[in-house]
């Protein structure tokens, strides 16, 4: 998730070593250095729980993005609308040297 929303994969200006590996079982976890959606954020903070007993399932994150894409196409202005508008309105802002590799499906969905 955090790939498809960064563009970037997780900690990919780190080595990829046994040192990130435990810094990872440490609690480390990746960082956006991009505005997201804070619905997103939660959902990725709740895949990377360090318990894996509070992680949603396959299943459950299909169904919350499910949802979301549902309230998405009946209203077109839902909460994550309204979050990824104020994101990419900040992101147009912000000078970074990060180019997306890719726009998300939903960016070329809410652009039409």
């Amino acid at each position: 998730m955090y790939e498809t929303t960064s563009g970037l994969p997780p900690y990919h200006d780190v080595s990829n070593d046994e040192n990130l590996a435990k810094k990872i079982c440490q609690g480390l976890r990746p960082s956006f250095n991009i505005k997201v959606p804070q619905l997103i954020v939660h959902l990725i903070e709740s895949c990377l729980d360090a318990n894996p007993l509070n992680r949603p399932s396959a299943v459950e994150v299909k169904n919350i993005l499910y949802q979301q894409w549902r309230e998405l196409v009946n209203s077109k202005e839902t909460e994550l609308v309204k979050q990824i508008k104020e994101a990419d309105e900040i992101n147009n802002k912000l000078q970074t040297n990060t180019n997306l590799s890719y726009v998300t499906p939903l960016q070329k969905f809410l652009k039409k």
